[in-house]
């Protein structure tokens, strides 16, 4: 079974369940978006979308409703192909974050938190999440968070990121889009520590998802970051970068199967 562990809603939902049929991925890890660059038609529509992405990627823009409620749609519509992850504001006080994780995620039973975006150097804001999430079981599973790797995150995000999976040890981490530009770094971290996993997603350097899944192939994911990326480009380029099966395997679907408590298929 291929998962994928990082695609957002893709309207109309129809066309995002088509792509997957096309990509031969069977289930995705969704999450809610506010900007959606796939009704783009120009650059003007393009840049457009990609300013209100510039402001969540910054932590500037909450606006949780609507992304809240795409989400609900799409998984009404996509059933047990999407497994979905609900947003947690960061930088919040902890009371205000226990509020929100209990109506973004565990209210409607879903299986993660992520996408977690804030600003450059501001990822210390990340602890109330870390700590309401490890006292917030979902079964006798913890629920995992994705944060985000990219820009406007910076290398020493990455290592505050770590230094709170180091201090959260029963919270599954998992560092979004390869770490981004600090892609070296994250696979060195994801080595020294063992709650932490790597999203595959966007790598620009076609040989990090191959030194990555040699070093640390039981904690690495395949992920596409649909609609910023081409899923089916995606899979092809993991799939050849990881030419050892057993590695591949676990890369595609059974870590993430393994860390979701999903059946194996």
């Amino acid at each position: 079974m291929i998962i994928d562990c990082h695609q957002h809603v893709v309207l109309p939902t129809g066309t995002q369940i088509a792509a997957m049929d096309e990509a031969g991925i069977d289930r995705t890890v969704l999450l809610s978006t506010l900007p959606h660059i796939e009704r783009s038609t120009d650059l003007s529509s393009f840049k457009r979308e990609m300013s209100v992405l510039g402001k969540v990627l910054s932590g500037d823009a909450d606006g949780r409703e609507a992304p809240s409620r795409e989400l609900r749609s799409a998984l009404a519509e996509g059933g047990d192909r999407f497994i979905a992850f609900g947003k947690v504001p960061v930088g919040q006080g902890f009371e205000e974050t226990v509020k929100a994780l209990q109506q973004e995620v565990l209210d409607p039973g879903y299986a993660g938190v992520g996408e977690l975006t804030f600003g450059a150097d501001e990822a210390a804001g990340l602890e109330p999440v870390f700590q309401a999430v490890s006292e917030a079981k979902s079964g006798a599973r913890t629920l995992p968070l994705l944060v985000h790797g990219f820009a406007p995150q910076t290398a020493g995000d990455i290592r505050t990121t770590a230094a709170l999976a180091r201090k959260f040890p029963s919270v599954p981490v998992i560092v979004g889009v390869l770490g981004g530009l600090n892609w070296l770094e994250a696979i060195e971290l994801v080595k020294e520590i063992p709650n932490l996993y790597l999203d595959l997603a966007s790598s620009f350097v076609s040989l990090a998802p191959r030194l990555a899944a040699a070093e640390i192939p039981e904690r690495c994911l395949f992920g596409s970051n649909t609609p910023f990326a081409d899923m089916y480009s995606n899979r092809v380029l993991i799939e050849r970068m990881v030419p050892d099966p057993s590695a591949r395997a676990r890369v595609m679907g059974e870590n993430l199967a393994e860390l979701l408590g999903l059946a194996a298929g």
